[in-house]
């Protein structure tokens, strides 16, 4: 189970990728992927899902966790390039337990 230190971790980092692509400051990675826009962020969102994908089917716990950690950080980008808070997401999946 997350502790409250890392629940608020995800929502500050969101924070930080919405002033990155408000500012855009210079050596940036996630500056970067804003400059180039939703196609870039697109792919490597999708890359990233593959990466996690063949991670799972080896037994190295620790790959599966750094691709994972990746995946995530690739979908906030795009959340945050298409202006879709994180809680909307959480929102709709608590929604979908209650079916």
């Amino acid at each position: 189970m997350a502790t409250k230190e890392e629940i608020e971790f995800i929502y500050d980092l969101e924070r930080l990728l919405i002033t990155r692509k408000a500012d855009k400051p210079k050596g940036s990675y996630s500056s970067k992927l804003f400059k180039k826009g939703i196609d870039k962020i697109a792919q490597k969102l999708g890359e990233e899902a593959i990466e996690t994908i063949i991670a799972s089917k080896n037994k190295k716990d620790s790959e599966v966790i750094n691709e994972s950690a990746d995946l995530i950080y690739h979908l906030l980008v795009l959340l945050v390039e298409r202006d879709i808070p994180l809680d909307s997401v959480i929102q709709e999946m608590m929604l979908r337990s209650k079916k």
